[in-house]
Protein backbone atom coordinates (compact mmCIF):
# COMPACT_ATOMS: atom_id res chain seq x y z
CA UNK A 1 0.00 0.00 0.00
CA UNK A 2 1.39 3.42 -0.96
CA UNK A 3 1.66 6.44 1.30
CA UNK A 4 -1.26 8.05 -0.53
CA UNK A 5 -3.41 4.97 0.09
CA UNK A 6 -2.57 4.94 3.76
CA UNK A 7 -3.23 8.67 4.05
CA UNK A 8 -6.55 8.28 2.24
CA UNK A 9 -7.60 5.50 4.59
CA UNK A 10 -6.77 7.58 7.65
CA UNK A 11 -8.70 10.54 6.26
CA UNK A 12 -11.72 8.28 5.82
CA UNK A 13 -11.32 7.16 9.44
CA UNK A 14 -11.44 10.78 10.61
CA UNK A 15 -14.53 11.51 8.54
CA UNK A 16 -16.36 8.40 9.73
CA UNK A 17 -15.40 9.16 13.33
CA UNK A 18 -16.96 12.63 13.01
CA UNK A 19 -20.16 11.26 11.41
CA UNK A 20 -20.65 8.29 13.74
CA UNK A 21 -19.91 10.26 16.90
CA UNK A 22 -22.34 12.97 15.81
CA UNK A 23 -25.10 10.48 14.93
CA UNK A 24 -24.76 8.49 18.17
CA UNK A 25 -24.63 11.71 20.21
CA UNK A 26 -27.80 12.99 18.58
CA UNK A 27 -29.55 9.62 19.08
CA UNK A 28 -28.60 9.54 22.74
CA UNK A 29 -29.74 13.14 23.28
CA UNK A 30 -33.07 12.66 21.50
CA UNK A 31 -33.99 9.15 22.68
CA UNK A 32 -32.45 8.55 26.12
CA UNK A 33 -32.80 11.90 27.96
CA UNK A 34 -35.56 11.92 30.56
CA UNK A 35 -36.66 14.71 32.84
CA UNK A 36 -34.23 17.08 31.11
CA UNK A 37 -31.26 15.15 32.47
CA UNK A 38 -28.22 13.71 30.70
CA UNK A 39 -28.39 10.93 28.13
CA UNK A 40 -28.82 7.64 29.95
CA UNK A 41 -27.32 5.51 27.17
CA UNK A 42 -24.04 6.70 25.69
CA UNK A 43 -22.80 4.41 22.91
CA UNK A 44 -20.69 7.00 21.08
CA UNK A 45 -17.48 6.18 22.94
CA UNK A 46 -17.66 2.49 22.01
CA UNK A 47 -16.83 2.91 18.30
CA UNK A 48 -14.34 5.66 19.20
CA UNK A 49 -12.50 3.35 21.60
CA UNK A 50 -12.54 0.58 18.98
CA UNK A 51 -10.98 3.00 16.45
CA UNK A 52 -8.29 4.13 18.90
CA UNK A 53 -7.40 0.51 19.70
CA UNK A 54 -6.71 -0.08 16.00
CA UNK A 55 -4.76 3.17 15.49
CA UNK A 56 -1.18 4.10 16.54
CA UNK A 57 -1.17 6.65 19.40
CA UNK A 58 0.62 9.24 17.24
CA UNK A 59 -2.61 9.52 15.20
CA UNK A 60 -5.04 9.74 18.09
CA UNK A 61 -5.22 13.55 18.21
CA UNK A 62 -6.95 14.08 14.80
CA UNK A 63 -9.41 11.30 15.62
CA UNK A 64 -10.18 12.79 19.04
CA UNK A 65 -10.68 16.25 17.50
CA UNK A 66 -13.06 14.76 14.90
CA UNK A 67 -15.10 13.07 17.64
CA UNK A 68 -15.16 16.30 19.69
CA UNK A 69 -16.39 18.30 16.71
CA UNK A 70 -19.00 15.63 15.95
CA UNK A 71 -20.45 15.82 19.46
CA UNK A 72 -20.46 19.62 19.55
CA UNK A 73 -22.20 19.83 16.17
CA UNK A 74 -24.76 17.18 17.18
CA UNK A 75 -25.62 18.92 20.45
CA UNK A 76 -25.93 22.32 18.80
CA UNK A 77 -28.20 20.80 16.14
CA UNK A 78 -30.41 18.62 18.38
CA UNK A 79 -30.68 20.74 21.52
CA UNK A 80 -29.46 24.19 20.64
CA UNK A 81 -26.29 26.17 21.08
CA UNK A 82 -25.00 25.43 24.56
CA UNK A 83 -21.42 26.39 25.27
CA UNK A 84 -21.18 23.80 28.05
CA UNK A 85 -21.29 21.15 25.33
CA UNK A 86 -17.72 22.04 24.36
CA UNK A 87 -16.00 21.10 27.67
CA UNK A 88 -18.42 18.18 28.19
CA UNK A 89 -17.47 16.89 24.74
CA UNK A 90 -13.82 17.18 25.75
CA UNK A 91 -14.50 15.07 28.83
CA UNK A 92 -16.49 12.51 26.77
CA UNK A 93 -13.74 12.08 24.20
CA UNK A 94 -11.08 12.01 26.92
CA UNK A 95 -12.90 9.06 28.47
CA UNK A 96 -12.28 6.95 25.35
CA UNK A 97 -8.66 8.14 25.12
CA UNK A 98 -7.97 7.13 28.73
CA UNK A 99 -9.48 3.68 28.17
CA UNK A 100 -7.46 3.21 24.96
CA UNK A 101 -4.25 4.30 26.72
CA UNK A 102 -4.83 1.79 29.52
CA UNK A 103 -5.51 -1.04 27.07
CA UNK A 104 -2.35 -0.21 25.11
CA UNK A 105 -0.34 0.03 28.33
CA UNK A 106 -1.60 -3.42 29.32
CA UNK A 107 -0.78 -4.66 25.79
CA UNK A 108 -4.21 -6.03 25.00
CA UNK A 109 -5.48 -3.43 22.53
CA UNK A 110 -4.35 -5.41 19.48
CA UNK A 111 -5.85 -8.68 20.70
CA UNK A 112 -8.97 -7.39 22.43
CA UNK A 113 -11.73 -10.06 22.59
CA UNK A 114 -9.56 -12.58 20.73
CA UNK A 115 -8.87 -14.38 24.00
CA UNK A 116 -10.64 -14.63 27.35
CA UNK A 117 -7.78 -13.02 29.27
CA UNK A 118 -8.33 -9.67 27.51
CA UNK A 119 -11.91 -9.26 28.77
CA UNK A 120 -11.08 -8.49 32.45
CA UNK A 121 -8.54 -5.90 31.26
CA UNK A 122 -11.19 -4.33 29.02
CA UNK A 123 -13.74 -4.13 31.84
CA UNK A 124 -11.13 -2.61 34.17
CA UNK A 125 -10.08 0.00 31.57
CA UNK A 126 -13.71 1.00 30.97
CA UNK A 127 -14.39 1.26 34.71
CA UNK A 128 -11.32 3.45 35.37
CA UNK A 129 -12.02 5.72 32.38
CA UNK A 130 -15.68 6.14 33.33
CA UNK A 131 -14.92 6.94 36.95
CA UNK A 132 -12.27 9.49 35.96
CA UNK A 133 -14.49 11.24 33.40
CA UNK A 134 -17.66 10.98 35.46
CA UNK A 135 -16.82 13.56 38.11
CA UNK A 136 -15.85 16.53 35.89
CA UNK A 137 -18.61 15.58 33.43
CA UNK A 138 -21.20 15.40 36.21
CA UNK A 139 -20.09 18.75 37.68
CA UNK A 140 -20.38 20.49 34.31
CA UNK A 141 -23.75 18.87 33.45
CA UNK A 142 -25.23 19.36 36.93
CA UNK A 143 -24.30 23.04 36.94
CA UNK A 144 -26.00 23.56 33.59
CA UNK A 145 -29.06 21.34 34.18
CA UNK A 146 -29.50 22.40 37.83
CA UNK A 147 -29.44 18.80 39.07
CA UNK A 148 -27.73 17.04 41.97
CA UNK A 149 -24.10 16.19 41.17
CA UNK A 150 -24.30 12.72 42.70
CA UNK A 151 -27.39 11.82 40.67
CA UNK A 152 -25.79 13.04 37.43
CA UNK A 153 -22.52 11.25 38.30
CA UNK A 154 -24.45 8.01 38.92
CA UNK A 155 -26.29 8.32 35.61
CA UNK A 156 -23.02 9.19 33.84
CA UNK A 157 -21.18 6.15 35.19
CA UNK A 158 -24.03 3.77 34.31
CA UNK A 159 -24.68 5.21 30.86
CA UNK A 160 -21.09 5.70 29.81
CA UNK A 161 -19.77 2.52 31.42
CA UNK A 162 -22.44 0.33 29.87
CA UNK A 163 -22.00 2.19 26.56
CA UNK A 164 -18.30 1.39 26.49
CA UNK A 165 -18.85 -2.21 27.53
CA UNK A 166 -21.50 -2.74 24.87
CA UNK A 167 -20.45 -0.45 22.02
CA UNK A 168 -16.73 -1.29 21.89
CA UNK A 169 -17.08 -5.06 21.36
CA UNK A 170 -19.80 -4.50 18.74
CA UNK A 171 -17.64 -2.05 16.82
CA UNK A 172 -14.52 -4.26 17.01
CA UNK A 173 -16.41 -7.35 15.89
CA UNK A 174 -17.82 -5.49 12.89
CA UNK A 175 -14.37 -4.17 11.95
CA UNK A 176 -12.24 -7.24 12.64
CA UNK A 177 -14.24 -10.24 11.59
CA UNK A 178 -14.30 -9.67 7.85
CA UNK A 179 -13.49 -13.35 7.35
CA UNK A 180 -16.33 -14.42 9.60
CA UNK A 181 -18.78 -12.19 7.77
CA UNK A 182 -17.60 -13.60 4.44
CA UNK A 183 -18.06 -17.13 5.76
CA UNK A 184 -21.79 -16.50 6.03
CA UNK A 185 -21.90 -16.47 2.23
CA UNK A 186 -20.72 -20.09 2.04
CA UNK A 187 -23.35 -22.64 0.98
CA UNK A 188 -25.46 -23.59 3.96
CA UNK A 189 -23.95 -21.04 6.34
CA UNK A 190 -26.14 -18.16 5.23
CA UNK A 191 -29.31 -20.15 5.79
CA UNK A 192 -28.10 -21.31 9.19
CA UNK A 193 -27.24 -17.72 10.14
CA UNK A 194 -30.68 -16.49 9.04
CA UNK A 195 -32.31 -19.26 11.08
CA UNK A 196 -30.27 -18.36 14.17
CA UNK A 197 -31.14 -14.66 13.74
CA UNK A 198 -34.82 -15.51 13.32
CA UNK A 199 -34.74 -17.65 16.46
CA UNK A 200 -33.16 -14.80 18.46
CA UNK A 201 -35.68 -12.32 17.08
CA UNK A 202 -38.71 -14.52 17.75
CA UNK A 203 -37.59 -15.37 21.29
CA UNK A 204 -36.81 -11.73 22.08
CA UNK A 205 -40.17 -10.57 20.71
CA UNK A 206 -41.96 -13.23 22.76
CA UNK A 207 -40.11 -12.27 25.92
CA UNK A 208 -40.59 -8.48 25.54
CA UNK A 209 -44.10 -8.33 24.06
CA UNK A 210 -45.61 -9.38 27.35
CA UNK A 211 -45.17 -7.60 30.66
CA UNK A 212 -46.54 -10.12 33.14
CA UNK A 213 -43.71 -12.69 33.41
CA UNK A 214 -40.00 -12.05 34.22
CA UNK A 215 -38.68 -13.66 31.01
CA UNK A 216 -35.49 -11.63 30.59
CA UNK A 217 -33.51 -14.89 30.75
CA UNK A 218 -35.31 -16.33 27.72
CA UNK A 219 -33.26 -14.66 24.91
CA UNK A 220 -30.01 -15.90 26.47
CA UNK A 221 -30.45 -19.41 25.06
CA UNK A 222 -30.77 -18.46 21.36
CA UNK A 223 -28.00 -15.88 21.80
CA UNK A 224 -25.71 -18.61 23.14
CA UNK A 225 -26.72 -20.90 20.25
CA UNK A 226 -25.85 -18.18 17.75
CA UNK A 227 -22.56 -17.52 19.56
CA UNK A 228 -21.54 -21.18 19.47
CA UNK A 229 -22.48 -21.43 15.79
CA UNK A 230 -20.97 -18.16 14.55
CA UNK A 231 -18.64 -17.06 17.37
CA UNK A 232 -18.13 -13.28 17.78
CA UNK A 233 -20.23 -12.37 14.77
CA UNK A 234 -23.07 -14.49 16.13
CA UNK A 235 -22.78 -12.82 19.53
CA UNK A 236 -22.70 -9.31 18.04
CA UNK A 237 -25.63 -9.79 15.67
CA UNK A 238 -27.71 -11.50 18.35
CA UNK A 239 -27.19 -8.69 20.85
CA UNK A 240 -28.06 -6.09 18.19
CA UNK A 241 -31.30 -7.98 17.50
CA UNK A 242 -32.13 -8.15 21.20
CA UNK A 243 -31.24 -4.47 21.62
CA UNK A 244 -33.38 -3.39 18.68
CA UNK A 245 -36.48 -5.46 19.41
CA UNK A 246 -36.23 -5.33 23.20
CA UNK A 247 -35.33 -1.64 23.22
CA UNK A 248 -38.24 -0.58 21.01
CA UNK A 249 -40.71 -2.65 23.02
CA UNK A 250 -39.28 -1.35 26.31
CA UNK A 251 -39.61 2.28 25.13
CA UNK A 252 -43.19 1.44 24.04
CA UNK A 253 -43.96 0.22 27.55
CA UNK A 254 -43.74 -3.53 27.01
CA UNK A 255 -41.47 -6.25 28.37
CA UNK A 256 -40.34 -7.76 31.68
CA UNK A 257 -38.61 -4.50 32.62
CA UNK A 258 -42.05 -3.01 33.16
CA UNK A 259 -42.40 -5.24 36.24
CA UNK A 260 -39.88 -2.99 38.00
CA UNK A 261 -40.96 -0.16 40.26
CA UNK A 262 -39.44 3.02 38.95
CA UNK A 263 -39.61 5.57 36.18
CA UNK A 264 -38.84 5.11 32.50
CA UNK A 265 -35.27 6.30 32.98
CA UNK A 266 -34.52 3.55 35.51
CA UNK A 267 -36.11 0.92 33.30
CA UNK A 268 -34.03 2.03 30.31
CA UNK A 269 -30.85 1.84 32.40
CA UNK A 270 -31.76 -1.65 33.56
CA UNK A 271 -32.38 -2.74 29.97
CA UNK A 272 -29.05 -1.25 28.94
CA UNK A 273 -27.29 -3.11 31.75
CA UNK A 274 -29.13 -6.29 30.68
CA UNK A 275 -27.66 -5.99 27.18
CA UNK A 276 -24.19 -5.48 28.59
CA UNK A 277 -24.46 -8.59 30.76
CA UNK A 278 -25.74 -10.59 27.79
CA UNK A 279 -22.89 -9.49 25.54
CA UNK A 280 -20.20 -9.94 28.17
CA UNK A 281 -21.58 -13.44 28.78
CA UNK A 282 -21.49 -14.33 25.09
CA UNK A 283 -18.08 -12.77 24.35
CA UNK A 284 -15.96 -15.08 26.55
CA UNK A 285 -17.69 -18.07 25.00
CA UNK A 286 -16.95 -16.72 21.54
CA UNK A 287 -13.34 -15.99 22.52
CA UNK A 288 -12.94 -19.51 23.90
CA UNK A 289 -14.30 -20.95 20.66
CA UNK A 290 -11.86 -18.85 18.62
CA UNK A 291 -9.00 -19.97 20.85
CA UNK A 292 -10.15 -23.55 20.51
CA UNK A 293 -10.28 -23.32 16.73
CA UNK A 294 -6.87 -21.69 16.67
CA UNK A 295 -5.46 -24.43 18.88
CA UNK A 296 -7.11 -27.16 16.83
CA UNK A 297 -5.72 -25.65 13.65
CA UNK A 298 -2.25 -25.31 15.18
CA UNK A 299 -2.40 -28.86 16.51
CA UNK A 300 -3.44 -30.16 13.10
CA UNK A 301 -0.57 -28.32 11.45
CA UNK A 302 1.90 -29.52 14.07
CA UNK A 303 0.57 -33.06 13.73
CA UNK A 304 1.02 -32.91 9.96
CA UNK A 305 4.57 -31.59 10.34
CA UNK A 306 5.33 -34.16 13.01
CA UNK A 307 3.98 -37.00 10.88
CA UNK A 308 5.95 -35.79 7.87
CA UNK A 309 9.14 -35.62 9.91
CA UNK A 310 8.47 -38.94 11.61
CA UNK A 311 7.72 -40.76 8.35
CA UNK A 312 10.89 -39.48 6.69
CA UNK A 313 13.32 -39.21 9.61
CA UNK A 314 16.27 -41.56 9.85
CA UNK A 315 16.03 -41.49 13.65
CA UNK A 316 13.33 -43.23 15.65
CA UNK A 317 10.63 -40.92 17.04
CA UNK A 318 8.66 -42.20 20.02
CA UNK A 319 5.76 -41.00 22.14
CA UNK A 320 4.82 -42.92 25.25
CA UNK A 321 2.76 -42.51 28.42
CA UNK A 322 4.34 -41.71 31.79
CA UNK A 323 4.04 -45.43 32.66
CA UNK A 324 6.07 -46.32 29.55
CA UNK A 325 3.24 -47.51 27.29
CA UNK A 326 4.12 -46.73 23.67
CA UNK A 327 1.61 -44.43 21.92
CA UNK A 328 3.45 -43.79 18.68
CA UNK A 329 6.62 -44.99 16.99
CA UNK A 330 7.94 -43.81 13.63
CA UNK A 331 8.61 -46.15 10.68
CA UNK A 332 12.38 -45.74 11.16
CA UNK A 333 12.17 -48.39 13.91
CA UNK A 334 11.70 -50.96 11.15
CA UNK A 335 15.11 -50.27 9.58
CA UNK A 336 17.04 -49.51 12.76
CA UNK A 337 15.66 -51.91 15.38
CA UNK A 338 13.93 -54.42 13.03
CA UNK A 339 10.53 -53.99 14.74
CA UNK A 340 7.26 -53.36 12.97
CA UNK A 341 5.87 -50.05 14.33
CA UNK A 342 2.39 -51.49 14.89
CA UNK A 343 3.82 -54.33 16.97
CA UNK A 344 5.26 -51.88 19.53
CA UNK A 345 2.05 -49.90 20.15
CA UNK A 346 0.69 -50.63 23.61
CA UNK A 347 3.90 -52.33 24.77
CA UNK A 348 6.15 -51.04 27.55
CA UNK A 349 9.23 -49.11 26.48
CA UNK A 350 11.16 -50.44 29.47
CA UNK A 351 10.99 -53.96 28.05
CA UNK A 352 13.10 -52.86 25.09
CA UNK A 353 15.90 -51.48 27.27
CA UNK A 354 18.81 -53.74 28.16
CA UNK A 355 18.26 -54.91 31.77
CA UNK A 356 21.53 -53.48 33.08
CA UNK A 357 20.61 -49.99 31.82
CA UNK A 358 17.00 -49.82 33.04
CA UNK A 359 17.76 -48.35 36.45
CA UNK A 360 19.87 -45.60 34.89
CA UNK A 361 17.17 -44.74 32.35
CA UNK A 362 14.57 -44.61 35.15
CA UNK A 363 16.80 -42.17 37.05
CA UNK A 364 17.04 -39.92 33.98
CA UNK A 365 13.25 -40.05 33.62
CA UNK A 366 12.86 -39.02 37.28
CA UNK A 367 15.21 -36.08 36.68
CA UNK A 368 13.12 -35.12 33.65
CA UNK A 369 9.98 -34.93 35.79
CA UNK A 370 11.68 -32.34 37.99
CA UNK A 371 12.60 -30.13 34.99
CA UNK A 372 9.98 -30.73 32.28
CA UNK A 373 10.96 -27.52 30.50
CA UNK A 374 14.33 -29.04 29.53
CA UNK A 375 15.36 -31.78 27.13
CA UNK A 376 17.39 -34.66 28.50
CA UNK A 377 20.01 -36.61 26.55
CA UNK A 378 21.19 -40.08 27.56
CA UNK A 379 22.74 -43.24 26.15
CA UNK A 380 21.53 -46.77 26.74
CA UNK A 381 21.51 -50.23 25.23
CA UNK A 382 18.35 -51.63 23.66
CA UNK A 383 17.33 -55.08 22.49
CA UNK A 384 16.53 -55.29 18.79
CA UNK A 385 13.91 -57.58 17.31
CA UNK A 386 16.55 -60.16 16.35
CA UNK A 387 17.80 -60.32 19.94
CA UNK A 388 21.00 -58.34 19.37
CA UNK A 389 21.93 -55.49 21.72
CA UNK A 390 22.78 -52.09 20.31
CA UNK A 391 23.67 -48.70 21.74
CA UNK A 392 21.23 -45.82 21.28
CA UNK A 393 21.28 -42.13 22.08
CA UNK A 394 18.02 -40.67 23.36
CA UNK A 395 16.78 -37.08 23.58
CA UNK A 396 13.52 -36.81 25.52
CA UNK A 397 11.18 -34.12 26.75
CA UNK A 398 8.29 -34.37 29.18
CA UNK A 399 4.90 -33.09 28.01
CA UNK A 400 2.79 -31.78 30.90
CA UNK A 401 -0.94 -31.16 31.08
CA UNK A 402 -2.69 -27.99 32.24
CA UNK A 403 -2.06 -28.92 35.89
CA UNK A 404 1.67 -29.47 35.36
CA UNK A 405 1.41 -33.26 35.66
CA UNK A 406 3.34 -35.40 33.14
CA UNK A 407 1.08 -36.43 30.28
CA UNK A 408 3.49 -37.95 27.76
CA UNK A 409 7.14 -38.29 26.85
CA UNK A 410 8.41 -37.47 23.38
CA UNK A 411 11.73 -39.08 22.52
CA UNK A 412 14.09 -39.25 19.54
CA UNK A 413 16.39 -42.28 19.38
CA UNK A 414 19.54 -42.51 17.29
CA UNK A 415 21.44 -45.72 16.64
CA UNK A 416 24.93 -45.39 18.13
CA UNK A 417 26.30 -48.80 17.18
CA UNK A 418 28.49 -47.39 14.42
CA UNK A 419 29.70 -44.58 16.62
CA UNK A 420 30.36 -46.90 19.54
CA UNK A 421 32.40 -49.15 17.27
CA UNK A 422 34.43 -46.19 16.07
CA UNK A 423 34.91 -45.01 19.65
CA UNK A 424 36.06 -48.48 20.65
CA UNK A 425 38.47 -48.54 17.73
CA UNK A 426 39.83 -45.14 18.67
CA UNK A 427 40.12 -46.19 22.28
CA UNK A 428 41.97 -49.33 21.27
CA UNK A 429 44.23 -47.29 19.01
CA UNK A 430 44.97 -44.83 21.79
CA UNK A 431 45.83 -47.66 24.17
CA UNK A 432 47.72 -49.92 21.72
CA UNK A 433 51.23 -50.10 20.40
CA UNK A 434 50.92 -49.49 16.65
CA UNK A 435 53.38 -52.25 15.65
CA UNK A 436 52.42 -55.16 17.88
CA UNK A 437 48.85 -54.28 18.86
CA UNK A 438 49.72 -54.80 22.54
CA UNK A 439 48.99 -52.22 25.22
CA UNK A 440 51.22 -49.17 25.03
CA UNK A 441 53.15 -47.89 28.03
CA UNK A 442 50.40 -45.54 29.29
CA UNK A 443 47.62 -48.11 28.97
CA UNK A 444 49.70 -50.85 30.61
CA UNK A 445 50.58 -48.64 33.60
CA UNK A 446 46.87 -47.83 33.94
CA UNK A 447 46.08 -51.56 34.08
CA UNK A 448 48.66 -52.04 36.84
CA UNK A 449 47.22 -49.13 38.80
CA UNK A 450 43.68 -50.54 38.45
CA UNK A 451 44.92 -53.90 39.71
CA UNK A 452 46.51 -52.29 42.75
CA UNK A 453 43.30 -50.46 43.61
CA UNK A 454 41.13 -53.55 43.24
CA UNK A 455 40.12 -56.04 45.91
CA UNK A 456 41.59 -59.17 44.28
CA UNK A 457 45.18 -60.39 44.92
CA UNK A 458 47.39 -58.05 42.87
CA UNK A 459 49.77 -60.53 41.21
CA UNK A 460 53.22 -59.91 39.78
CA UNK A 461 54.91 -57.62 37.28
CA UNK A 462 57.52 -58.84 34.76
CA UNK A 463 59.65 -56.70 32.47
CA UNK A 464 60.98 -58.52 29.40
CA UNK A 465 63.74 -57.39 27.04
CA UNK A 466 65.09 -59.06 23.87
CA UNK A 467 68.77 -59.90 24.09
CA UNK A 468 71.18 -58.30 21.57
CA UNK A 469 68.29 -56.72 19.69
CA UNK A 470 70.52 -53.93 18.32
CA UNK A 471 72.66 -56.55 16.67
CA UNK A 472 69.58 -57.98 14.93
CA UNK A 473 68.81 -54.55 13.46
CA UNK A 474 72.41 -54.00 12.41
CA UNK A 475 72.85 -57.42 10.76
CA UNK A 476 69.41 -58.18 9.33
CA UNK A 477 67.82 -54.73 9.09
CA UNK A 478 65.02 -52.96 10.93
CA UNK A 479 62.28 -54.86 9.07
CA UNK A 480 63.61 -58.11 10.46
CA UNK A 481 63.89 -56.48 13.89
CA UNK A 482 60.19 -55.62 13.65
CA UNK A 483 59.50 -59.26 12.77
CA UNK A 484 61.32 -60.36 15.93
CA UNK A 485 59.18 -57.98 18.00
CA UNK A 486 56.01 -59.36 16.39
CA UNK A 487 57.12 -62.96 17.07
CA UNK A 488 57.59 -62.17 20.76
CA UNK A 489 54.24 -60.30 20.90
CA UNK A 490 52.40 -63.27 19.36
CA UNK A 491 54.16 -65.68 21.72
CA UNK A 492 53.12 -63.65 24.77
CA UNK A 493 49.50 -63.30 23.56
CA UNK A 494 49.22 -67.01 22.83
CA UNK A 495 50.68 -68.33 26.06
CA UNK A 496 49.15 -66.02 28.65
CA UNK A 497 45.65 -65.95 30.14
CA UNK A 498 42.96 -63.50 29.09
CA UNK A 499 43.03 -61.81 32.50
CA UNK A 500 46.79 -61.18 32.20
CA UNK A 501 47.92 -57.98 30.50
CA UNK A 502 50.79 -57.61 28.04
CA UNK A 503 52.27 -54.35 26.79
CA UNK A 504 55.15 -52.99 24.79
CA UNK A 505 56.63 -50.20 26.90
CA UNK A 506 59.80 -49.44 24.95
CA UNK A 507 61.73 -50.31 21.80
CA UNK A 508 62.39 -53.97 22.55
CA UNK A 509 61.05 -53.94 26.10
CA UNK A 510 57.77 -55.64 27.03
CA UNK A 511 55.81 -55.90 30.28
CA UNK A 512 53.55 -58.61 31.67
CA UNK A 513 50.96 -58.26 34.43
CA UNK A 514 50.32 -61.68 35.94
CA UNK A 515 46.91 -61.18 37.54
CA UNK A 516 46.73 -62.94 40.92
CA UNK A 517 49.99 -64.87 40.38
CA UNK A 518 52.68 -65.06 43.04
CA UNK A 519 56.33 -64.43 42.28
CA UNK A 520 57.28 -68.08 41.90
CA UNK A 521 54.53 -68.73 39.37
CA UNK A 522 55.47 -65.59 37.43
CA UNK A 523 59.16 -66.66 37.30
CA UNK A 524 58.19 -70.14 36.11
CA UNK A 525 56.03 -68.75 33.33
CA UNK A 526 58.77 -66.33 32.25
CA UNK A 527 61.24 -69.25 32.07
CA UNK A 528 58.81 -71.23 29.94
CA UNK A 529 58.31 -68.25 27.63
CA UNK A 530 62.12 -67.87 27.35
CA UNK A 531 62.45 -71.45 26.33
CA UNK A 532 59.67 -71.15 23.73
CA UNK A 533 61.21 -68.01 22.24
CA UNK A 534 64.69 -69.54 22.05
CA UNK A 535 63.29 -72.47 20.04
CA UNK A 536 61.34 -70.23 17.65
CA UNK A 537 62.98 -69.40 14.30
CA UNK A 538 62.66 -65.87 13.02
CA UNK A 539 62.77 -65.46 9.23
CA UNK A 540 65.41 -63.14 7.77
CA UNK A 541 66.11 -62.15 4.13
CA UNK A 542 68.80 -64.80 3.63
CA UNK A 543 68.46 -67.09 6.64
CA UNK A 544 66.57 -67.78 9.85
CA UNK A 545 67.77 -67.08 13.34
CA UNK A 546 66.63 -67.36 16.93
CA UNK A 547 66.70 -64.82 19.73
CA UNK A 548 66.48 -64.93 23.51
CA UNK A 549 65.05 -62.69 26.15
CA UNK A 550 65.75 -61.67 29.73
CA UNK A 551 63.11 -60.92 32.40
CA UNK A 552 62.86 -59.26 35.80
CA UNK A 553 59.96 -60.10 38.14
CA UNK A 554 58.55 -57.98 40.95
CA UNK A 555 55.47 -58.86 43.06
CA UNK A 556 52.75 -56.19 43.06
CA UNK A 557 52.55 -54.51 46.44
CA UNK A 558 49.86 -52.01 47.35
CA UNK A 559 52.25 -50.13 49.60
CA UNK A 560 54.38 -49.17 46.59
CA UNK A 561 53.61 -46.82 43.73
CA UNK A 562 53.50 -47.92 40.10
CA UNK A 563 56.77 -46.08 39.47
CA UNK A 564 58.44 -47.90 42.37
CA UNK A 565 57.23 -51.29 41.13
CA UNK A 566 58.54 -50.63 37.63
CA UNK A 567 61.82 -49.40 39.03
CA UNK A 568 62.37 -52.62 41.04
CA UNK A 569 61.33 -54.87 38.17
CA UNK A 570 63.71 -52.93 35.91
CA UNK A 571 66.55 -53.47 38.37
CA UNK A 572 65.87 -57.21 38.29
CA UNK A 573 65.88 -57.14 34.46
CA UNK A 574 69.23 -55.40 34.30
CA UNK A 575 70.65 -57.89 36.78
CA UNK A 576 69.48 -60.74 34.49
CA UNK A 577 71.33 -59.12 31.59
CA UNK A 578 74.42 -58.55 33.68
CA UNK A 579 74.47 -62.22 34.70
CA UNK A 580 74.64 -63.41 31.08
CA UNK A 581 71.16 -62.77 29.58
CA UNK A 582 68.52 -65.36 28.65
CA UNK A 583 67.46 -65.70 32.24
CA UNK A 584 64.83 -64.54 34.76
CA UNK A 585 65.68 -62.68 37.95
CA UNK A 586 63.54 -61.73 40.89
CA UNK A 587 63.62 -58.26 42.38
CA UNK A 588 65.59 -57.87 45.55
CA UNK A 589 63.44 -58.81 48.52
CA UNK A 590 60.84 -60.50 46.29
CA UNK A 591 61.33 -63.88 47.92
Amino acid sequence: MSFRDRSGGFAATIVWTFILYAVLTAAAALLTRFNHGIALIWLANGPLLATLCRTPPRRWLPIAIAAWLGMVCAVFTAIGIRLVAMPVALVDVGEAVVAAALLRHWRVSDTLFRSVRTIPAFVAACAVATLLSGLPGAVLAAETLHLAVLQVWSDWIIGHGCGLLLGTPLALVVRRDEGAWAELARPGRGGAAAGAALLVAATTFGAFWQSTLPLLFLPFLPVMIATVAFERVGAAVSVVIVATIGGLLTIAGHGPVMLMHGDAALRLQVFHFYLVVMFLTALPIAALLVQRETLVRALAENEARYRLLADNATDIMLTFDPDGTVRFVSPAVREIALYEPEALLGTSIIDLIYPEDRARVRAIYAAGLATPERSHAFEFRAIKADGTVSWFEGNSRIVVDANGAPDAIVCILRDLEGRKQREAELERAAASDPLTGLLNRTAFRRRVDERLRGDDPPGALALVDLDYFKLVNDVHGHATGDTALLVLADLLRTNLRAEDAVGRIGGEEFAILFAGRDTAAAVAICDRLRDLLARTLIPAPHDCFSITMSAGVMPLRRDLSVDALFSRADEALYRAKALGRNRTERAVGAG
